[in-house]
Parts: structure tokens; C-alpha cells; sequence
């Protein structure tokens, strides 16, 4: 999206910034409040996430979670029987705890992975990506912190991104009387609130919602196709994997008709609203990812489907080596516990996970649970 300039010599706010474009669709709103350079939600020095901040993740748990990460990729370069330089992407690194976990557990553990290795933090905004620098200074040219892939050659590549796809911005669309609406957001004046207004969708509606019958005012969200991200990721990897945490639903799931109003939330001090329209730039905004739809464009980019499990699965699979071993402290388990218990992280998040250059064909059981076509 392209931002209006801000002049340094003027006071502006996100409020007036949208006074001036209303009206906007509520993707651009939720892009303005979230990723505007100055005064975005995530532009912001990267406090959000732990006790202090405004919600959890898996990160905020321990480093469990980035050594069992750095054991399936250490397991990958292995198995790849890869010799000379090679590469590791995390997408949305935030305040680069999990890229220090990663990092420490790879250098530890893996030391014949590490001798080689390029790590590469992937932020677009500028103030973020120059705490990730400071955060991750000590391990010298080996980490770049970049804006973009655009300057990445090809090399053997593992791609990880913790909770980033929930924060895509999306379209919100209502069910009416004559179809489907979508939702744009409309400013009067700068010193009244904000206001909601339903126009003729300009959002692709999926065939699921055209060829069911849903209730009048039913609200969900929809996300633009990204196939354009998932190409220019896909660009600077010869062969390699790609794995995401984060939270959501296949398709069927996730457009169920009893979800009447649709999965959007925003979090402030572990405070869940669903008003995105206060406190702009001050809190987070998101919804939970339509896997299928994800997988899809992944593979129209040329990525293979690989596996799509609950975290508890993928984790506790993947922890085996680990949680063997003589030394394993009891604050280590119980992080573990709290990484893959159904009723806490566990059930709540899902690992997709893709693979690239390789000769394997989809994961059946994967393709069965998203709903993929055959």
C-alpha cells in the first residue's frame, strides 16, 4: 500500500490520515493501523508480545519452541546433503527472541549446519528491523536483518514465520438481501468516530460462501490472494522448506455457518475487543488464517504441500530427541506442556508446512484435512 507522506513539521495521527482517504475498504484501514511506517501497531519499538505486552505466543513460553525448530531444519540440512552456503528466512522475526533461539540452538547443537550457514530476518518496517540488528549483533555477518527478499540469491533455503498470516490484512464481507457487502470504513469529521458502511463487495468472494446459503448478517473476512509474496519467497530458494505457525481453520471450518460474525479480534493488554475502529495504531488487529486458502496460492507458486497438523502434533513429533535426554529440567517440560496441551497452545495453533525443489507429491492426509481439491 502506498502511504501518504507525513511531514515531521506537522502534528498527524492514523485518525487524520484516514479522515483524508475515508472512505477505504476495511484491508486498508486494518494495513494503516497495523503497518504504517510511523504510526503503525507493528512500527512501533517491538514491545507486543509476553507478560508486558499484549498477547502470547509460543515464543513467550521459552526457547523450547525455536530449539525444536532448529532441530527440523538441522534434520532437513542433513537429510538434503547440503555442502556450502546455505540459508535460513524467518519472516515477522518481531523482537528477535525466536531467531536467538533458533540461532544459539543451531550453533550448540548443530555445529556442522552452522559452519555455513546465512540467517536472514525478514521486516518491512524500518524501527522494528533496527532492534532485531541491535538484538542480534553478536552473531556478526552471519544474520542480516533486510526489508525484503528482493536482494536474496537462490540458495538451499528454510523458511519459518511464527504468527504472521493472521496479521495479513483482510477483507470484512456481510451476508444482506441482495448478496454479499462488503464493509468500508467512512470518516464525517476528525472529531467523530468512525463508521461502517456496507458497499458492493470488490473482494473475490470464494465459491464456498456464493454456493451456500448463510444467514442474513453473517460476517467473515477474506483475504486478497497473495500469490505475489509467496513468488518473490519462492525466487530466492533453489530447493528447501517453508513451515508457519499460527491459528485458523480449513476452509469449511472456517466459513462455518453458526461462525456468524467471523474471526476478527483486536488485542490490547491481553484485552480482546472486536472494535477496530478505537485506539488506532495502539493495539492488534487480526483474524485467523484460512489455511486453504494459504495452501492454495503456496502451491501456485510452485511450493509442494508437505504436511498441515495441530502444533501439538508437529511438536511433540519433533521433540522426541529432546525430551529423552537425561538432562531435561522440569521447567523445560513443563514449556513443552504448554507448547502442545490441547487447551493451551497446543490445539489453538496448526504448522503448515511446504517444501520447494523437491520431487515428493502433497501430502495426502494434509490435502484431505484442508479440503484441497484432488
Amino acid at each position: 500500500m502506498n502511504y501518504p507522506k507525513i511531514d515531521p513539521n506537522a502534528t498527524f495521527s492514523l485518525r487524520k490520515i484516514i479522515h483524508e482517504m475515508s472512505p477505504i475498504s476495511f484491508d486498508k484501514h486494518m494495513d494503516l493501523c497495523l503497518y504504517h511506517p510511523d504510526l503503525g501497531y507493528y512500527a512501533q519499538v517491538p514491545t507486543q508480545v509476553g507478560k508486558d505486552g499484549d498477547f502470547f505466543t509460543s515464543v513467550s513460553c521459552g526457547p523450547l519452541f525455536g530449539q525444536i525448530i532448529a532441530d527440523v531444519i538441522a534434520r532437513w540440512w542433513k537429510n538434503a546433503h547440503i555442502a556450502g552456503p546455505w540459508r535460513i528466512i524467518e519472516i515477522g522475526p518481531n523482537n528477535a527472541a525466536l531467531a536467538i533461539d533458533v540461532l544459539d540452538s543451531l550453533a550448540l547443537d548443530h555445529p556442522d549446519a552452522w559452519h555455513e550457514l546465512e540467517f536472514c530476518c525478514i521486516d518491512p518496517l524500518p524501527l522494528p528491523r533496527a532492534f532485531q540488528e541491535k538484538m542480534l549483533a553478536s552473531y556478526g555477518p552471519k544474520v542480516r536483518c533486510l526489508e525484503n527478499v528482493d536482494s536474496l540469491a537462490e540458495l538451499p533455503t528454510f523458511v519459518y514465520a511464527n504468527e504472521v498470516l493472521d496479521a495479513f490484512p483482510c477483507h470484512l464481507i456481510e451476508k444482506t438481501a441482495e448478496g454479499w457487502k462488503e464493509v468500508t470504513i467512512h470518516s464525517i469529521a476528525q472529531d467523530t468516530p468512525l463508521e461502517e458502511r456496507l458497499t458492493d463487495s470488490i473482494a473475490s468472494i470464494p465459491s464456498l460462501l456464493q454456493n451456500c446459503e448463510y444467514p442474513l448478517g453473517y460476517r467473515t473476512e477474506i483475504r486478497d490472494c497473495s500469490l505475489s509474496f509467496w513468488q518473490k519467497l519462492r525466487s530466492c530458494i533453489s530447493f528447501g522448506e517453508l513451515l508457519w505457525f499460527d491459528y485458523g481453520f480449513a476452509e469449511p471450518e472456517y466459513y462455518a455457518a453458526e461462525r456468524s460474525r467471523g474471526t476478527l479480534r483486536v488485542y490490547q493488554q491481553h484485552q480482546a475487543s472486536d472494535n477496530p475502529l478505537e485506539n488506532l495504531g495502539q493495539c492488534d488487529i487480526t483474524a485467523h488464517v484460512n489455511f486453504t486458502a494459504v495452501a492454495r496460492e503456496a502451491i501456485a507458486a510452485g511450493c509442494t504441500l508437505k504436511g498441515f497438523e495441530p502444533q501439538e502434533f508437529f511438536l511433540t513429533k519433533n521433540a522426541a530427541d529432546r525430551l529423552t535426554r537425561r538432562d531435561l529440567d522440569a521447567k523445560t517440560l513443563r514449556n513443552f506442556q504448554t507448547l502442545t496441551h490441547p487447551a493451551h497452545l497446543g490445539g489453538k495453533f496448526h504448522a503448515l508446512h511446504f517444501s520447494i525443489g523437491d520431487s515428493a507429491e502433497h501430502n495426502s492426509t494434509a490435502k484431505r484435512r484442508l479440503v484441497l481439491e484432488s
